[in-house]
C-alpha cells in the first residue's frame, strides 16, 4: 500500500499496562485514550485494554464518551471535561463525570430531576494549574451542594499537577498541600482520590492515592524526557519509498530550493508530509530511519512527501519503507526527537491524520 502506515503494536501496549501496574500496587491504572487514544485508535485501544484487567478509561469529550460507550464494555469512562447531558446516550452507569463548578451541580439537578436520573461524578479541585477544577474558595459549597443532591453519587475527588515531569518544582508541593487539605476535608465519605499522570506515577509513587491516570506511558513514551528501557513504543510510523533518483551537484530538492546538493547524491522520495502529520520542522534537519541507516531529510517538507538522502546506502534498491518514528534506533524514538525540535511526544502521536493507515499487530 503506497500510503504512511502506523503499525499499533498491541504486545508492547500489553507490556507497558503490565509494567504500570506493577508500578501501581493496589492503585487502580485508569489509561487515558483521549484525542483517539493518542493517535492509536481510541476504538481499537479501547477495546484491547478491556482484556487487560483495566476497571477505567479516561477521556476528555463527549463525542469521545459516546465512541466508547456504544462497545458496551465493562469498563468505567472518566470524562475529564465540562460536563454535557445533552444526548440520551450520555447517561450510562458506566461513565463517570467532573463537577468543575456549581453550575455543573446546578444543571446536572435541573436535567436528571426531569429525566429521573441519576449520574456518578467527581469534583475536580483546582489546586494550582487554573484550567478545569473548582477554587479552593468554592469547594465547600460545590461539596455540600452535591452530597445533599439526590441525582449526583459522588464518587471522589481530583486534581491535576502542573509541573509532574518536574520533581523539584515548588509548585507541585503547593499542589500536593492543597489536595491534602480537600482530603481532609473530605474523609469522611468513602471517596476515592487521584492527582497523578505518567511523570507523576514516577516523580511521586507515594502519591498513587485510589487512582493513576496514565497517558503517553502507556504508550511506550517517557513524559521525563529520556527514553525507558521499561517502555515500548507502541507506535511505529513508516512511510514508503515511491522514487528514487540520483541529483547532480547544485541541484536543489524540493519547494523554495532551499537544499542544494554540494555533490552527486542518491535521493528518495518518500510518501509522506505535513498533511499526515509530519512536521514541516523536519525539513532539512529531520531524520528518518531503516535497519542501522539514518537517512537525512533534504528539502522541505512538503503537503504529501519529504525527499532523503540515501547515498549511504550501498544497496538502497532493496529500500522500500523508512521508519519515521519509534523503531528500534535510539534516534527514533519521540523522546529524543521531541528533545531534539523543543517539543514534547504528545504533539507527533496525536498530529496524525486520518490518512495514515493504522495496522494493528499482536506480536
Amino acid at each position: 500500500m503506497i500510503s504512511p502506515t502506523a503499525i499499533i503494536n498491541l504486545n508492547h501496549l500489553k507490556h507497558n499496562i503490565k509494567y504500570l501496574k506493577s508500578l501501581c500496587g493496589s492503585t487502580q491504572l485508569y489509561p487515558v485514550i483521549k484525542a483517539d487514544a493518542y493517535g492509536h485508535g481510541i476504538r481499537k485501544i479501547f477495546e484491547f485494554l478491556s482484556t487487560q484487567l483495566i476497571e477505567g478509561v479516561c477521556v476528555a469529550t463527549c463525542s469521545e464518551i459516546l465512541k466508547v460507550s456504544k462497545l458496551n464494555l465493562n469498563i468505567n469512562i472518566l470524562h475529564l471535561g465540562r460536563i454535557s447531558l445533552i444526548n440520551e446516550k450520555l447517561f450510562s452507569n458506566k461513565i463517570i463525570y467532573t463537577i468543575n463548578c456549581i453550575e455543573d451541580v446546578i444543571d446536572i439537578d435541573d436535567i436528571c430531576s426531569l429525566k429521573n436520573k441519576k449520574i456518578r461524578c467527581y469534583i475536580k479541585i483546582d489546586t494550582g494549574m487554573n484550567r478545569m477544577g473548582c477554587k479552593e474558595s468554592d469547594f465547600i459549597t460545590i461539596f455540600k451542594q452535591v452530597i445533599s443532591s439526590k441525582y449526583i453519587k459522588l464518587e471522589g475527588i481530583y486534581s491535576h499537577l502542573a509541573c509532574a515531569e518536574d520533581s523539584d518544582s515548588l509548585n507541585n508541593k503547593a499542589q500536593i498541600n492543597l489536595f491534602q487539605k480537600i482530603i481532609n476535608l473530605s474523609k469522611d465519605y468513602n471517596l476515592k482520590y487521584h492527582i497523578l499522570n505518567s511523570a507523576g506515577l514516577f516523580n511521586f509513587p507515594n502519591l498513587k492515592h485510589d487512582i493513576v491516570r496514565c497517558g503517553l506511558s502507556v504508550y511506550g513514551v517517557s513524559s521525563l524526557g529520556k527514553p525507558s528501557d521499561n517502555l515500548l513504543p507502541v507506535m511505529t510510523l513508516k512511510a514508503p519509498v515511491v522514487l528514487t533518483k540520483t541529483i547532480a551537484k547544485n541541484e536543489s530538492v524540493g519547494y523554495g530550493c532551499t537544499y542544494i546538493a554540494e555533490k552527486s547524491k542518491k535521493i528518495a522520495i518518500i510518501q509522506c508530509g505535513y498533511a499526515d502529520g509530519i512536521p514541516r520542522d523536519f525539513g532539512n534537519s529531520g531524520n528518518v530511519y531503516y535497519d542501522k541507516y539514518i537517512f537525512p531529510i533534504i528539502g522541505k517538507v512538503s503537503m504529501d512527501l519529504i525527499c532523503i538522502d540515501i547515498s549511504s546506502m550501498i544497496n538502497s534498491d532493496i529500500l522500500k519503507e523508512v521508519i519515521i518514528w519509534g523503531g528500534e534506533i535510539y534516534d527514533s524514538r519521540l523522546e529524543i526527537i521531541a528533545n531534539k525540535y523543543n517539543t514534547i511526544p504528545y504533539v507527533y502521536l496525536t498530529g496524525l491524520s486520518n490518512r495514515v493507515d493504522k495496522i494493528y499487530i499482536e506480536e
